[in-house]
């Protein structure tokens, strides 16, 4: 067993050391790939996009030239800024509430939410609370996600797409091989 542990750690070892680092110079562009593009400071394109979206969220897309992705980041943060305002508000106002109709103290009446029970109150205290943490949430879902999408934005950009990729599809009629009735269908073309 030990035999067998020490061999395949060996061999496992050994394949590691027979990847080969290819020059990017030495692929041609024909096939999609072009040379990599470092400028003076060493930053490649993707790691500059991924840099500016880090530290200002959209600019990588900005950089990368997309300019309705930078719009969806910027109406996608103040949404979701919009909804943790509006519900941190909400809870506020529940949570006065409930803390006033909880003090024993009769001097202190909530005239807010009068017609409401404590457990209806405190319900929806918990419920804002909880949208509320669901949009900080979101927030920081869309702030990780622009900078995936400005990283892997800059990878392709430099990409080149084939010319006579193409799909296509049509409407199809083919006559039945038993008599006069017709099969009814669609055509998917892909060429590349």
């Amino acid at each position: 067993m030990h035999r067998c542990l020490v061999i395949l750690i060996s061999f496992l070892s050994f394949s590691m050391y027979a990847q080969v680092h290819v020059n990017h110079a030495m692929i041609p562009a024909e096939y999609g790939i072009l040379k990599s593009s470092a400028d003076s400071n060493g930053l490649s394109r993707p790691q500059k996009a991924t840099l500016f979206s880090a530290v200002l969220p959209g600019s990588g897309q900005i950089y990368n030239r997309k300019y309705w992705k930078a719009g969806l980041v910027y109406a996608g943060a103040a949404g979701l800024i919009y909804m943790y305002k509006t519900n941190k508000d909400s809870m506020d106002f529940y949570q006065e509430a409930y803390a006033k109709r909880q003090d024993g103290d009769s001097a202190t009446v909530d005239t807010r939410y009068s017609l409401l029970t404590d457990a209806a109150v405190k319900s929806y205290r918990d419920y804002h609370r909880r949208l509320k943490d669901i949009s900080l949430l979101g927030f920081f879902g869309l702030y990780a996600l622009q900078i995936i999408d400005a990283n892997v934005d800059a990878h392709l950009y430099e990409f080149k797409v084939n010319e006579d990729l193409s799909f296509r599809w049509e409407p199809q009629i083919r006559p039945s091989s038993f008599g006069s009735s017709s099969y009814h269908g669609i055509k998917l073309s892909l060429n590349f």
